[in-house]
């Protein structure tokens, strides 16, 4: 998958998630949380770690994706709605504003998004 930003491809990488537990509650400020109709995305800057639930039960997988200048990470869920919440542990770079986005049937369906930080302010 490639992101485009500004006509420029971005570098992505992409994973399925481990079945999890449910995220820290979001802060906004070292954990955020996003929705949209079919599904729920939150990121952790402490770990760069990315939850991802499918909320609508229509065959389609949730995704995640995590953006900022120059790079990407997407984490699926393919487990279904009643699969609970999956995790994907990335590697991102420090100290920059980017996005969070939750995505039903990812590349066609519905997407969200908010602003997050990927350094832990602690």
């Amino acid at each position: 998958m490639a992101l485009i930003v500004a006509g420029t491809a971005v570098p992505a990488s992409a994973t399925t998630g481990t079945p999890s537990g449910a995220p820290p509650a979001a802060n906004n400020v070292d954990v955020w949380c996003v929705s949209t109709t079919g599904a729920k995305a939150c990121f952790a800057a402490y770990g760069d770690l990315v939850w991802v639930k499918d909320t609508k039960a229509n065959g389609a997988s949730a995704a995640g994706t995590i953006q900022g200048p120059g790079w990407s990470r997407q984490c699926f869920n393919t487990r279904g709605a009643d699969g609970g919440w999956v995790k994907c542990n990335f590697d991102v770079p420090e100290y920059e504003s980017g996005l969070l986005w939750a995505v039903n049937n990812p590349f066609v369906g519905s997407q969200a998004s908010t602003k997050i930080y990927t350094s832990n302010t602690i």
